[in-house]
């Protein structure tokens, strides 16, 4: 079951950087139907633009000549595929040790799944790295219409950094919508 991932950097898929500095990966995973599919890892080379160091990370096979990070797949191993991913993620820091990493839940569903997989491994994820969160939103009653009149505000939006701590069940109303990952010094 997807709920039980179980993050363990020894246990990972083969990893091929495409670049050396792991911005560019892939994998191979194997699904429950026996399919093998490419799974690709890409790490933006710009920094985030509400949020200074972070650099965003999308995963998933290509659709097109693009990453499909909506994609569901039936993975036969879901542990081994988000080990992979987030050992990734690790080695990334490890070479860029002032930036850090941030993936997006794509849907509240997603986003719940994400966070609860943190939570199972909060304790191995810990010991490497800052897990932080936060929930994307604007305040569109504050001001009613005129909210959109230019120039927009966006210091009214700038998202807050939270945190992740262990065995905190979020309210869906509270779910983050984007992790964050640092290395711990």
């Amino acid at each position: 079951m997807v709920r039980n991932v179980k993050i363990d950097f020894d246990n990972r898929y083969g990893l091929c950087q495409i670049t050396e500095d792991f911005r560019n990966s892939e994998f191979t995973t194997v699904l429950r139907d026996g399919k093998i599919v490419p799974v690709y890892i890409q790490i933006s080379n710009e920094v985030h633009e509400l949020m200074p160091d972070v650099y965003n990370m999308a995963f998933g096979p290509l659709k097109g000549n693009r990453i499909d990070d909506k994609a569901e797949l039936a993975h036969f191993d879901h542990s081994k595929v988000f080990s992979t991913i987030l050992f990734n993620a690790w080695n990334y820091l490890l070479e860029n040790p002032t930036h850090s990493v941030g993936f997006d839940g794509s849907d509240y569903r997603r986003a719940r799944l994400y966070y609860q997989i943190l939570q199972r491994n909060f304790d191995y994820l810990n010991e490497r790295l800052i897990l932080s969160g936060l929930k994307y939103y604007v305040r569109i009653t504050r001001f009613g219409k005129t909210q959109y009149n230019n120039p927009f505000d966006f210091a009214d939006i700038i998202p807050g950094i939270v945190p992740i701590g262990k065995d905190i069940d979020l309210p869906w109303d509270l779910m983050f919508n984007y992790f964050i990952f640092k290395l711990k010094n």
